[in-house]
């Protein structure tokens, strides 16, 4: 490989790393921003931004000089969400799960050592304190959702995950590969995950996996909640819910790929 085509290679990571800055938390960000979080210097990045708002990308605010997501991200977001089959399955059984236990519904999938919220369900009194929006990232190993799936990972997945530093983020965090290990097994075991207040304070999270027609753990399916709701007297029945819209979502996809085989898909 030419220095050439290594610089055009090292340019198109740059770019996408670009686009995946801009969050929900940090929807505008300035040059110097960019720069500092990708760790490449201000030019470099001046002029792959200035690149992404040529194709509509990226958008400029000329009055304070920061860039946020352009027009074209919209047309890709569209493309994508319609080709998530999980999410066209997923959707009917969160407002379900919603309306039944009055709390938060999501569901989420593994991208390296982080989930990513795919959809959310809001209840009536969501709480501005639970950072699960769409399109948001959280460490895999102290949320509800990534523990189930997590513990029906392969093992190289699970060491790697283990092999990260454990930041301490609610008062429960687990912080030692041990202890993450030895609870992600009673999670295979009994086939759901809680969190009682290992990501946000005041927080609790129900998880359960979702599988696809190999059953092969591709997402989850998590509720969330505030710790004055969900207790000791009801938290058996809420995990019965998301463990029965766990197993209906995993159903759904499966009965879907058989229609599809046999030509017979909608």
């Amino acid at each position: 490989m030419t220095s050439q085509n290594k610089k055009r290679i090292s340019s198109v990571e740059n770019a996408l790393k670009i686009l995946k800055s801009f969050s929900m938390d940090e929807p505008e960000l300035g040059v110097s921003e960019i720069a500092e979080k990708l760790n490449i210097g201000k030019s470099t990045a001046h002029r792959l931004l200035t690149s992404l708002a040529s194709e509509g990308f990226v958008y400029k605010d000329i009055n304070t000089n920061h860039y946020s997501l352009g027009a074209s991200i919209l047309t890709l977001t569209s493309i994508v969400s319609s080709q998530l089959k999980i999410l066209n399955e997923a959707t009917p059984v969160l407002n379900v799960l919603t309306e039944e236990t009055g709390e938060n519904s999501h569901i989420s999938i593994l991208e390296g050592t982080e989930i990513i919220y795919l959809q959310k369900i809001e209840c009536t009194y969501p709480s501005k304190k639970e950072y699960t929006h769409i399109g948001r990232r959280n460490p895999v190993y102290c949320t509800s959702p990534g523990q189930a799936i997590l513990a029906f990972e392969d093992e190289e997945v699970i060491e790697k995950i283990c092999s990260q530093p454990f930041k301490k983020y609610g008062p429960n965090t687990i912080t030692s590969p041990e202890q993450l290990k030895e609870k992600l097994l009673k999670i295979k075991k009994e086939g759901y995950a809680v969190c009682n207040q290992e990501f946000q304070k005041g927080i609790i999270g129900i998880g359960a996996p979702i599988f696809n027609e190999h059953n092969k753990v591709v997402a989850a399916v998590n509720i969330t909640g505030s710790t004055k709701r969900i207790n000791s007297i009801n938290i058996k029945q809420l995990i019965k819910k998301v463990v029965n819209a766990g197993e209906r979502i995993s159903e759904l996809i499966k009965q879907r790929k058989t229609k599809q085989l046999f030509g017979n898909d909608d």
